[in-house]
């Protein structure tokens, strides 16, 4: 069921990306900068608090499968928001992406039939992505536009139940009656991250710290951010995003045409921290039109994420633990869950 309700939102991106990318050609790099050697490329990520300690509360699972292309010219039309930020500089690869996803939101009790209203609300949020990457060898733009629905339309609360039916002794959910009402849902999300274009040298190992700023407006969420990561690892590419996980699901895009380097095995372990600044969340702050649950949300909240990367060749393969502090007013625990990346360069 989840699949095929997200068909309309992936068969309405792709559509956009083939009319507008019929007649695009490769890029030319300019002087002195590397080639746009890379492919498309296709991944899928799931998020899920079973790997981190089953505790089936708060943001509890969600899953994303996505494209991106190889580097284009730009398209006009889809980059004019990136071409009036005037720091992004002409010559850098730009590519195109799009993608579908859910995410599920639960309180502490599922077993609960009418949830504590001062608990987390029952929350779903099914989308499509349209995305915008532009990178040079210092830096990384992304823009993402997210169109969805969250409620019922979500099939969160199917997607949980057949779950927990499958898996033994999983709490049977009871109060998905009480989860917020459909609303459609937007979301304008960009990211800049600083990165250097080597690596630093540690002996035989390589690292480097590559801050990032990050923000999103809608009616789902908005927030500014800032924060950093931290690397160690060998023949390690480029970073192309912010390694941490935030509520709308933005993970990155982990291949990059500046990764061409001797050896076709990399490795890396890494460290995020990210600091939030949140205005609306509203799987916390309730529909924006109807009276829903809701609680009252934490404005200031920070997640710190660790994990191990392996790449061979055109193949990745990520494992991620993520640390969430209290989003809102008498959460009993931080928000812990795990995550596994995969993607294929073509």
């Amino acid at each position: 069921m989840v699949m095929n309700s997200g068909r309309v939102s992936v068969a309405a991106l792709a559509l956009l990306l083939t009319a507008s990318g019929a007649s695009a050609q490769e890029t030319t790099p300019a002087p002195g900068e590397a080639p746009a050697t890379s492919g498309p490329a296709i991944g899928f990520w799931i998020d899920n608090d079973l790997f981190g300690g089953g505790t089936d509360r708060y943001y509890t699972n969600g899953f994303q499968f996505y494209y991106f292309s190889g580097a284009r010219p730009t398209y006009g039309n889809i980059d004019w928001l990136a071409d009036l930020v005037p720091w992004i500089k002409p010559g850098g690869v730009r590519r195109y992406g799009y993608a579908f996803g859910q995410n599920m939101y639960t309180p502490s009790d599922l077993s609960r039939r009418d949830p504590n209203p001062s608990d987390r609300p029952y929350a779903g949020w099914l989308y499509g992505r349209l995305s915008v990457l532009n990178e040079a060898p210092r830096a990384v733009d992304r823009f993402d536009l997210d169109l969805g629905v969250v409620g019922p339309s979500s099939l969160a609360e199917q997607t949980q139940k057949a779950v927990h039916k499958v898996v033994g002794g999983a709490t049977y959910p009871e109060g998905w009656n009480y989860q917020l009402h459909d609303e459609p849902g937007v979301i304008l999300s960009y990211e800049h991250v600083w990165r250097n274009e080597t690596p630093n040298a540690l002996g035989p190992l390589e690292w480097d710290v590559n801050p990032h700023v990050a923000g999103s407006v809608g009616n789902v969420l908005t927030f500014a951010a800032v924060g950093a990561t931290a690397r160690l690892g060998g023949n390690m590419p480029p970073p192309v995003g912010a390694l941490v996980t935030r509520p709308t699901g933005t993970i990155p895009y982990q291949d990059s045409p500046y990764s061409e380097r001797p050896g076709r095995f990399s490795w890396y372990v890494y460290a995020s921290a990210e600091g939030r600044a949140v205005a609306r969340n509203i799987f916390l702050d309730g529909n924006s039109f109807r009276d829903s649950r809701s609680v009252t949300k934490h404005p200031l909240v920070a997640s710190m994420q660790a994990g191990l990367t392996l790449r061979y060749g055109r193949y990745g393969l990520t494992y991620a633990q993520t640390l969430l502090t209290p989003e809102f007013r008498g959460q009993k625990s931080l928000t812990n869950y795990g995550s596994l990346r995969l993607s294929v360069q073509f």
